[in-house]
């Protein structure tokens, strides 16, 4: 009898034999001496620095003794122009890590070039130099400060990175906040491994290639006989396979620009992204690696750190008794095991979408990740007879979600959800500043996920409510320009935990100090209301004399009758955007009051009245002047009823806030009698 005994299975064989036609666009240590002698990049002579060119190649690779491995290497060159542009000396190389396996770091090689006394010299990397951070639970940086770096100076780096997780294909960005001048990313994909590929961002691939290359790889079997004298044979099996080659290069990228009222440049800066879908070798079904956002909720309740975390501790039945003694409807419970958590239990600061923690263990220190606070609340208020769920999400600062990607590391933050009177509200226990119905500012990022085994699914972030300040003012002018009388405040939502934290971070002497200098007020009695309670609006009153806020010339004063909240300058520079704008959440400012006119002026000017609209009532702006018998009245009333523009309606916002700029800067002209 002959026995048949595969060494390599036809699964673990293939060997990548990948090796582009193309040469890399740069070698490390070939440095023209051109670039060792510019002073100033001249497609924006503004820049601090340059990145002269960033090359980068993933490809999947196979060892008998590993199995199949991805592997990135990559060579960047940079120009530091400026002293600004010394920062770009320190680099960050993110290694994952998971169930006991890393991604491992080789060839690390980097270096400064100078040019002294009209030579180069080189000075290299030292151990020093080199360090690893931990940076969340499945994720370290590699940190790289280069030596010898000043303005003037050419650096260099390049690496290599062996993972075994072939999810976690690298991205590539094209862009960065400084300019390109070449960008080029190659990936060697064989053909039994599907990647969904999208580009996003607004520069235009220079190079977008897709090529077929013909590959092969052996199988190598042997065969024994039976018997101890038998022998054993070797045979080799060829198998033709397609390796898919891409290239994609871009050349002279303007630096990325931030602009006011965004995200994070994540979302927006050019780049290409990898999903792995599925893989399929011969003769074998696919094995699919994304699944539906079901399925991605199944999973999180089974999770020991997540959902299962949900169902024991038994210990906190009798905490939430306590808590809730006493109470008799679901609003005042869930108010009050809000506010026990709140209060117990300090944010540590940890994004995070799991308790790395058990629930005793969290209260007993007093601090935990938002995941071990929020789903604290959660488990407290299902044990009260809430019906309560975990909300997963991407704060603003992580990046938009896609949802029709399903995969878990798109989120990063977990918040609470409970049903209450037919609504679901959300919750986040982590900000001891914010009243129960309002989200950190943070968290106001597009949609968030519900995890529940009924009642699954997205649900928005957007604030239902406006923060508003409203200021008041009741003042008095007198024939040399001076004003004296009262000014209040009432603020609440965002604009209040603001004020808040101002007060609560400088104590209120210093915050005295700081209203008072900003403005060139003389304070002489002021005021508090609500400090403390945070659902309540926070109210001031000062007593005030300000002696610099009028213009004389000519026999004339000129008053803005906006003493504070005015718009000196657009926000929105620039002429066009590629990007939403994104306040966040609605907002309004209300400004009213009076300024008694004294007996030795009489009004020669008053700004004329102003309504601006923008379309669906978007945006709105009032704003009137008036005389009235001894005195003048003013409102002002700037009303963001929309968190979010498109790219489409900034024009539109930014000529409006072109209008609010200049009528705000209108004055009323006064003359002497």
């Amino acid at each position: 009898m002959v026995m048949r005994i595969s060494a390599i299975s036809l699964v673990a064989c293939l060997i990548s034999l990948s090796a582009h036609s193309q040469k890399p666009p740069i070698k490390f240590g070939d440095v023209p001496p051109d670039q060792l002698k510019m002073t100033k990049y001249d497609k924006d002579s503004s820049a601090s620095a340059v990145i002269l060119a960033d090359y980068g190649e993933s490809s999947i690779q196979y060892t008998q003794d590993i199995g199949f491995t991805l592997n990135f290497v990559r060579l960047t060159r940079i120009k530091i122009l400026s002293k600004e542009g010394l920062v770009w000396a320190n680099f960050s190389i993110p290694l994952y890590h998971d169930n006991g396996k890393d991604e491992t770091i080789s060839g690390l090689k980097a270096v400064t070039y100078n040019l002294e006394n009209g030579k180069q010299v080189e000075s290299k990397v030292k151990n020093d130099g080199i360090f690893k951070e931990k940076y969340s639970d499945n994720q370290d940086y590699m940190k790289v400060t280069l030596p010898n770096v000043k303005e003037g100076s050419v650096i260099e780096i390049a690496y290599k990175i062996n993972s075994d997780f072939l999810f976690n294909f690298w991205d590539w960005e094209f862009q960065s906040t400084i300019p390109v001048m070449w960008s080029e990313y190659r990936a060697m994909i064989p053909e039994y491994f599907f990647y969904d590929k999208y580009m996003q961002g607004y520069v235009s691939l220079m190079i977008n290639e897709e090529t077929k290359k013909s590959s092969s790889i052996t199988i190598t079997t042997k065969e024994r006989g039976e018997g101890l004298n038998s022998k054993t044979t070797f045979d080799n099996e060829r198998i033709d396979y397609i390796e898919n080659d891409f290239r994609w290069a871009v050349k002279d990228v303007p630096a990325f620009k931030a602009e006011p009222f965004m995200t994070t440049a994540k979302d927006y800066i050019s780049k290409i992204n990898f999903e792995l879908s599925h893989t399929q070798y011969p003769n074998q079904p696919p094995k699919f690696y994304r699944g539906t956002w079901e399925n991605l909720n199944d999973e999180f309740l089974k999770n020991e750190f997540f959902g299962q975390a949900l169902q024991g501790s038994g210990f906190l039945n009798r905490i939430v008794e306590a808590v809730t003694a006493g109470m008799n409807s679901p609003s005042e419970k869930a108010a009050a095991i809000y506010s026990f958590v709140k209060q117990k239990v300090e944010w540590n600061g940890a994004y995070t979408k799991y308790a790395a923690n058990d629930f005793k263990k969290v209260l007993d220190e007093k601090k935990g990740s938002c995941a071990e606070i929020n789903l604290l609340l959660v488990a407290m208020l299902l044990k009260a007879g809430i019906q309560a769920s975990p909300v997963l999400l991407s704060t603003r600062d992580h990046g938009f979600v896609r949802e029709q990607i399903s995969i878990s590391s798109q989120f990063n933050y977990v918040i609470a959800s409970m049903k209450m009177e037919g609504k679901t509200v959300l919750l986040d226990a982590t900000d001891r500043s914010l009243p129960m119905n309002i989200l950190p500012e943070r968290c106001l990022n597009g949609q968030g996920y519900i995890v529940a085994k009924e009642g699954q699914g997205w649900i928005s972030l957007t604030p239902a409510s406006k923060s508003h300040t409203t200021t008041t003012i009741d003042l008095a002018l007198d024939v040399e320009g001076g004003l004296k009388g009262k000014i209040n405040f009432s603020r609440d939502g965002y604009d209040a935990q603001v004020m808040r934290k101002k007060y609560f971070s400088r104590g209120e002497t210093d915050y005295l100090k700081d209203l008072a200098g900003s403005h060139s007020w003389e304070l002489h009695k002021s005021e508090f209301e609500n400090v403390k309670e945070i659902s309540e609006p926070v109210k001031e009153t000062h007593e005030l004399t300000i002696a610099e806020h009028t213009q004389t010339g000519g026999g004339a004063i000129y008053l803005n009758p906006l003493l504070i909240h005015r718009m000196e300058e657009n926000p929105f520079k620039a002429e066009q955007r590629l990007y939403p704008v994104d306040f966040g959440s609605p907002f309004e400012q209300l400004y009213t009051g009076k300024i008694v006119i004294p007996d030795g002026l009489e009004i020669e000017e008053l700004p004329k009245p102003k309504v601006l609209v923008l379309p669906g009532n978007s945006a709105k702006y009032v704003y009137n002047v008036s005389h009235v018998g001894n005195f003048i009245s003013i409102t002002s009333r700037m009303s963001i009823n929309r968190s979010l523009f498109s790219q489409d309606e900034y024009a539109n916002l930014r000529e409006f806030y072109n209008q609010v700029v200049a009528k705000q800067a209108e004055q009323v002209v006064f003359k002497r009698k």
